[in-house]
């Protein structure tokens, strides 16, 4: 979906291309990958304006440096990502690294996009961390990780870190309504209160009927006692690791006592309040969880082999 056409995301834009006019402009940003926020779009639009040589709020689309961008061959652009779901390489790296001594070939800027940002190895991330500190001229780096506490500290440190903005139930439906181009049923302004952060899966189950099954809100049955757990195979426990990462954020926010608003399981808030105060589990119990989740992605991406579901299976355990 064209970025202009997500209207929660133009806060953003205006302070990154504010930044830019100015020449106030960091030379690496970190923007978190939420393709269901738009992020995919938005950073696309970014790279382009950052590439075009008469860019102004937008990238003219109409210079040599556009073009080529376009047509997918511009010699300044490099993108670096996960092959195979495997980690990004300290090779993959110090190959960028080599290509961005050259003199750009369009007398612009050279820009980088990293994806995956989170599947580096520690050596990669430390021959990243090189060139962050000491960037050649006119270079910017754009870094997509899907959790951006999943970076090493220093390489956060070295980057503008971005949050794109959440919109609230309310702008999902109007945008929602306005997509569809028909009034919201009763279900789907339900659906928008949860997904209100998903506007665009949302957007896509609504066009297909095909809401998908709620897997945090069956773990918090599971953890709650009111059913059995889940049975994760190798085509769905990554779904579920994820499902566990956001209940576990859900905790989070409800130890930290944030409004209905901030919530996703709303209609679960009390039972899980009271599950909390039981186990008198603190926030750093609950991140404890979370990294834990975190290490298990990091296994099964780093080493070949493992049993996904056997190692989310082990989690739950211990977290029950």
């Amino acid at each position: 979906m064209p970025f202009v056409s997500l209207p929660w995301l133009r806060e953003n834009w205006r302070q990154l291309v504010n930044e830019y006019a100015s020449g106030n402009l960091n030379h690496a940003h970190c923007l978190p990958w939420q393709p269901d926020l738009g992020a995919e779009a938005f950073i696309k639009e970014w790279l382009k304006l950052l590439l075009c040589t008469q860019a102004r709020n937008r990238a003219c689309g109409v210079c040599k440096s556009c073009l080529l961008h376009k047509a997918g061959n511009h010699p300044d652009y490099y993108e670096v990502a996960s092959q195979d779901g495997k980690v990004v390489s300290v090779d993959q790296i110090r190959e960028l690294t080599g290509k961005l001594q050259q003199t750009p070939n369009q007398a612009g800027a050279k820009v980088v996009w990293l994806r995956d940002a989170e599947r580096m190895s520690i050596t990669a991330a430390n021959a990243l961390l090189k060139t962050l500190e000491e960037p050649t001229q006119s270079t910017y780096f754009v870094v997509s990780p899907e959790r951006t506490e999943r970076l090493l500290p220093t390489l956060r440190s070295r980057m503008q870190l971005h949050r794109f903005n959440v919109p609230d139930e309310t702008a999902v439906a109007q945008w929602l309504a306005q997509q569809l181009e028909r009034v919201l049923t009763a279900a789907e302004q339900q659906l928008c209160k949860r997904y209100h952060h998903r506007p665009l899966a949302l957007l896509e189950w609504l066009e297909n009927d095909s809401v998908p099954a709620d897997y945090p809100q069956q773990l918090a049955s599971a953890l709650l006692g009111d059913s059995g757990w889940p049975a994760p195979d190798k085509s769905s426990w990554r779904d579920w690791l994820l499902a566990t990462e956001h209940l576990l954020n859900e905790l989070v926010r409800l130890k930290q006592g944030l409004g209905n608003e901030h919530l996703q399981l709303v209609s679960q808030q009390e039972q899980l309040t009271r599950w909390l105060t039981e186990k008198n589990y603190q926030v750093t119990e609950l991140n404890h969880w979370l990294k834990s989740c975190y290490d298990v992605r990091r296994k099964l991406a780093e080493q070949s082999g493992l049993n996904g579901p056997l190692l989310l299976q082990e989690l739950w355990t211990r977290l029950r």
